[in-house]
């Protein structure tokens, strides 16, 4: 049921000779709508509009202002004018657009690092360190040796089974920095 509806009920008895009933009706009305504004919303519309009428003046009186300044500045001038003092007039030659030259692109140096022979052996030795304490760790594995030249392994020595061998060559290939392994590690038994 909307707010503006009201509902109505009439109860009537009727008493006659020999009867009588109740008759109960019932219905909606509706009313006129009412426009409900809080008071809040009003202060705040009296507020805004207060403030467009104060900024619409502000806008006049400076515009008024500035009118009479104009006014005042072009008196000044045209009174100099009277002054007939000789007015002097500098003409200066135009100024020509800058010339631009473009120059075609070139090609960003290539620098080629060479490594250096020194680091490279570094590199190595500490590969062969590396390498060399995984398999010391391992147990059958201290027959095995291990030289390492330009990030290239050779294995030589002795192991019990294949399986040894695979192991030895796989601990050095897990090394960082180690190209390729050479398994040259014998098999005895």
């Amino acid at each position: 049921m909307d707010s503006n509806e009201e509902k109505v009920q009439k109860h009537v008895v009727v008493n006659s000779p020999g009867e009588r009933r109740e008759i109960l009706t019932e219905r909606v009305q509706s009313g006129p709508r009412q426009s409900r504004i809080s008071g809040g919303t009003i202060a705040i519309i009296v507020v805004l509009a207060l403030s467009a009428v104060i900024v619409v003046l502000y806008i006049i009186n400076n515009r008024n202002a500035n009118e009479a300044a104009n006014r005042n500045a072009n008196l000044s001038a045209a009174s100099q004018t009277n002054n007939h003092q000789p007015t002097t007039i500098i003409q200066q030659p135009a100024q020509q657009a800058p010339v631009i030259i473009q120059q075609p692109a070139q090609p960003a140096p290539v620098i080629i690092q060479q490594p250096n022979p020194r680091d490279s052996a570094n590199d190595d030795a500490n590969m062969q360190e590396l390498a060399t304490r995984r398999l010391n760790d391992e147990p059958g594995m201290n027959t095995v040796s291990i030289s390492i030249n330009e990030a290239r392994a050779v294995l030589t020595g002795t192991v019990n089974s294949l399986a040894a061998r695979t192991k030895a060559e796989q601990l050095v290939k897990a090394v960082r920095g180690v190209k390729s392994v050479d398994n040259q590690i014998v098999v005895s038994g």
